[in-house]
Order: structure tokens, then sequence, then C-alpha cells
């Protein structure tokens, strides 16, 4: 029930928040039709006469990733490999961003167009609406601000991890942001977001941070995120989702006057609570849970304007059930062939898995290093290389995964 309270009290605020009553005049006739001539109205509205500034903008992305990926000594993608996947990736990818702010009110579209390259292996149809929200100002104070939003985006747009949060949020956020001038910034981001309407199941999400801590540069932040649901039945969707997951992130950024360059040093440790003692197929309990992660990186550089460079270099640490299957966002071990840690696939579906085939996007330890260079001010080369093996190996296939990704990026 408080899942519902949370959808409901989101919709209840936003609205709240734009100054105009946009059925203003309309509360007579309050039908369908009187609905759907007001939205054809608003069509006719131009910007200028709306108000507001409306921005478009986009990139264009041509990347290479190549990979070297063993499972149990056998190589998993190529020629004569374990499975279909090439070892040499081409892709070609458009994003374009539409962007509405007025005073008090924003929305922003993000769509993005993600295909293989090739005439064989290419395709044409990978489109994908990234994002789609809207939101408004309801506080505007000096120190303090209260905005809620409501639509989709990436989790990892507004919560901040190396090895979580790549889900879909499709649900409300309310952001709370409260200015101390010897004390730091502090913020509260606090969202509920639908995992499957089928199973009317619904998350909760929130992260809270000191910025800038008494003007040094250091921050702290703190987030957990719930993916649990008391399901009457259906055991493999219950562990699917038996995650919730608190991180503790502790980092410094700013300028170091050794290097004179923007540099930001970061630690964090996850833990996920909701763990149990883990089991597979017909195998016996493991009598302990794999159920902890953390990582450690620094970041040098700003992507500015031509010729700046940017490099991040990270340690990941991940045991197989901190992170779930579906929102795991760090390094991994390549999994060309998509098995999950309880089913033999990661979608959930398929068989359970045995103590011998699991594998899962987690029960992982690696090194990732980026290099960004700005060639122009407009284009942009990343090159990326991850590297990594099992976390344990007390169930699972012997896993080891390389990967290297060039990748040019114009932006306008």
């Amino acid at each position: 029930m408080k899942r519902y309270i949370y959808i409901l009290s989101a919709i209840f605020f936003l609205q709240a928040a734009f100054a105009q009553d946009p059925f203003e005049g309309k509360h007579e006739d309050p039908d369908m039709d009187a609905l759907r001539k007001w939205v054809r109205e608003k069509r006719m509205i131009s910007i200028k006469e709306l108000g507001g500034d409306l921005s478009l903008s986009g990139e264009v992305r041509i990347e290479y990733q190549g990979f070297n990926e063993k499972k149990n000594g056998i190589k998993q993608r190529g020629v004569s490999s374990g499975t279909i996947n090439p070892n040499n990736a081409f892709d070609v990818e458009v994003n374009i961003i539409l962007d509405y702010h007025s005073d008090r009110t924003w929305g922003v579209i993000k769509l993005e167009f993600d295909n293989d390259m090739g005439i064989d292996s290419g395709t044409t149809n990978k489109i994908a609406l990234e994002k789609a929200y809207f939101g408004g100002r309801m506080i505007d104070g000096e120190t303090f601000n209260f905005d809620g939003e409501l639509g989709r985006r990436n989790l990892s747009d507004v919560f901040d991890s190396k090895i979580e949060f790549s889900s879909i949020f499709d649900g409300g956020l309310f952001r709370f942001n409260k200015a101390f001038e010897s004390i730091g910034s502090f913020y509260v981001n606090l969202g509920a977001f639908l995992i499957s309407d089928f199973y009317k199941h619904f998350g909760e999400v929130t992260e809270m941070g000191l910025l800038n801590i008494a003007n040094t540069g250091f921050f702290v932040k703190y987030s957990f995120i719930n993916w649990k649901k008391f399901f009457d039945s259906n055991g493999d969707r219950k562990r699917r989702f038996n995650f919730g997951n608190s991180q503790f992130l502790l980092g410094y950024q700013g300028i170091m006057a050794k290097w004179d360059k923007y540099t930001k040093i970061y630690l964090a440790g996850l833990m996920n609570h909701f763990a149990k003692d883990l089991t597979f197929a017909n195998e016996v309990n493991l009598h302990k849970k794999y159920n902890l992660a953390w990582y450690v990186g620094i970041s040098v550089g700003r992507i500015m304007q031509a010729r700046d460079w940017a490099i991040d270099v990270n340690f990941q640490y991940v045991m197989p059930q901190a992170v779930s299957d579906f929102d795991a966002s760090g390094i991994s071990t390549g999994n060309a062939e998509n098995v999950g840690l309880y089913t033999t696939s990661v979608t959930g579906s398929g068989d359970p898995t045995t103590r011998a085939n699991a594998v899962g996007e987690a029960n992982y330890k690696g090194f990732s290093f980026d290099f960004l260079y700005a060639i122009t001010n407009n284009l942009t080369l990343l090159q990326s290389f991850e590297i990594s093996n099992n976390q344990t190996r007390s169930f699972g296939p012997a896993m080891s995964f390389k990967k290297y990704e060039m990748e040019f990026i114009y932006a306008f």
C-alpha cells in the first residue's frame, strides 16, 4: 500500500508545481472530448508564445569493441566459439535530446538509435525511448529547493554508482537541496518506480549526500534501493528480486594544486541486505551469503573544449549476490551466453541453474580504464579497457574477460 501512496503523492505534488492550472476554464466540461480539444489547441501554440527555452541536441557515435572471453578455457566469442557473438563488434548510434525549460517547469525527451554495423550483420530497427519526463519546482528559495519529476530515465541519471543503477526508472522523483554556508550542500533524492504492472510490483530508491564538506571538496553519499516483493508463489521471481542494496560512497573532487587538474577520488562499499544463503537446483545449501561489493578509483581531467583530456581508473570487487543481474552496471565477466545467477537466462526465464552452470552479471573482480580526448569542440575519442575474472570459484564455471572499446562521439 505504501508503494501506491508514493506514486499518487508524486502525481499530486507535480500537478501543484505548475503555476497555471492546465484545465482552467474547463472544469464545467471535463469529458474526454474537451480534453482532446485542449491538447489539440496546445499543439498550435509556438514556443515563442509559450515562453521558456527549447534546445535540440544530439550525438553520433561510431563504436568498436574487441572481446576476449573464456569460459572453462573455451573461447566464447567469434568463429568456432561457444556462442554466435562476434569477438569484434561495430556499432553506430544516434541520440536525439529535446529539452524544454520555463521558469518553474521542464520536460526532457531522449531517443536512442543503436544499431549493429555491416551488410550481413547490420540492423536498422533498434530504437529506444531512453528519457521522457517532466518536472516542476515547488519551492524556489535562496538556499533551499524542492523539485518533483515524473516519467522515464535511467537510474544512473539520478543515483551514483559504478556497479549498480543500470535499470530504467519509470516513476516519480522528489529532489530536496539545501545549502549550508559553512557545512556543505545537502541533498535528498527520493523515488518510487514501476517494476512490473502485471505483478503489481513497485520499487523504492533514495540517495542522500553532503557535497563540498566545509569547503574542502570532500563528499559523502548514501543510497538504498528496494527491489523486493513478497510473492505468494513463483520461487525464481522471488530470488530474482530479493535485493535491497545499501551503498556508502566517500570521496573528494576539486582542483588539485599539484596537478592543476580536476581530480576525483572515490571509495564505495555495497551490501545486499536481503540476500540469503545461496542454493541451487538439486544441490545442497552452500551455507554462505555472497552479498558484498566495493570499488575504488580516481578520475583526472575534464572535457570542456578541444584538446582537453580525462582519465578514470577503478578497481571493482563484486560478490555474486551483491548486485542483481538486471541492474548490474560494472565490468562483469562478459557472460556471452547470458546465463543468470538463479535461472539459465539473465531475464529470469528458463530452468533453475545448478552449482556447475550458474553465472550472472556479478561474481567478478577486475580493473576498468577509460581515456577521453577532445579532438575538436564537437568530436571526442573514448578508449576503454576492462579485465576481470571470478570473485569466487565456489560454484559456476571459470570465467576470464577482457574488453577493449574505441568510440568516436560527435556531439552537436
